[in-house]
């Protein structure tokens, strides 16, 4: 007999560096003579989306500079220090540090083309690569060649330092997390009572995640997070032997595929972030860590079963309907 069950979960997700570490990321941007940006700054892209965040958030900010002309030099031993890839941090801190790299070149670009156009610097607006007062239209290569002449170099910095936490009391207190991201998962399961399987058919999402940079990236992350999540709730055990790994391949190592992955609707919930002014929030771990109980609060409610060891295996779930007739 097939029995389907919704189940419900929510999470609160600490971001940023947390119980007393300072957390601090630096970004330098430069306009080189090509007329492109160049982004510096130590931070590690491993699948998150962190360059094409940083890339959005220099062609917004200069209101639609070409995403083809913005060259992220990567993490390496010349560029500033952006702190680790963890802790959700990366696109709230360093975004918010190449935000304010981009309105600290801003402000040279428009003293430079004051002088150029000798007009106050607050008269010049940026659009793309062009430079405008007025009706008069400047192009970006022009101030960089007026710059060159004036020996001022177009390099500019940005940080953002997170408000500081603390460590925990004795009793409990402090200040550990300065910033949460928020989920809630909704679950549509179907159990087999016969066999144990389960089936994950419908996941709603939702997440509060500040505001969000890139729509298709961000949901793209959510998708694979809870796909992640299925693997851990459902399939996902890591055998031992005197120390040595088991289950070594993926025959025996199971994780989802394509044929698992059920209809997932992720919702975004737009609550800026307390500092910082773009208003960002971590999302990486959140979907993750909330399906997996919204996938057993699923089971029990199908079947009445609780699981309390992970993952739900056909047989731990047939274990548990058991324990229930007994």
């Amino acid at each position: 007999m097939k029995k389907r069950g919704i189940g419900y979960a929510c999470s609160a997700q600490g971001v940023n560096y947390h119980f007393g570490h300072e957390d601090v990321s630096t970004v330098k941007l430069k306009v080189r003579d090509d007329s492109t940006l160049l982004i510096r700054t130590a931070a590690s892209d491993i699948g998150q989306g962190l360059e094409a965040a940083l890339i959005n958030i220099a062609s917004v900010s200069f209101n639609g500079f070409p995403a083809e002309k913005i060259i992220w030099e990567g993490s390496n031993t010349n560029s500033p220090d952006a702190g680790g890839t963890g802790a959700s941090r990366q696109s709230t801190l360093t975004g918010n540090a190449l935000f304010r790299a981009c309105e600290n070149m801003k402000k040279l670009l428009q003293s430079i083309a004051g002088e150029y156009l000798d007009c106050h610097p607050e008269e010049i607006e940026f659009q793309g690569e062009k430079i405008i007062r007025n009706d008069t239209i400047t192009s970006l290569e022009q101030i960089i060649q007026f710059s060159r002449q004036m020996g001022i170099s177009l390099a500019v910095s940005g940080t953002i330092k997170a408000p500081m936490t603390s460590a925990l009391s004795e009793d409990g207190r402090g200040y550990p997390i300065n910033q949460f991201g928020y989920a809630a998962h909704i679950v549509e399961v179907e159990v087999d009572t016969v066999t144990g399987e389960v089936a994950v058919l419908k996941v709603e999402a939702f997440h509060d995640a500040g505001k969000i940079l890139n729509p298709v990236g961000a949901a793209g992350q959510v998708e694979g997070a809870c796909v992640m999540g299925m693997g851990f709730t459902l399939h996902e055990d890591y055998l031992l032997a005197e120390g040595k790994p088991v289950n070594v391949g993926f025959t025996n190592y199971l994780i989802p595929s394509i044929a698992d992955t059920p209809e997932i609707n992720i919702h975004f919930m737009d609550f800026p972030a307390p500092f910082g002014e773009l208003g960002l929030k971590g999302l990486a771990e959140a979907p993750t860590t909330t399906i997996a109980p919204a996938i057993t609060n699923a089971i029990f409610n199908a079947t009445g079963a609780r699981i309390t060891i992970l993952p739900a295996s056909p047989e731990r779930v047939l274990s548990a309907l058991d324990a229930i007739k007994k």
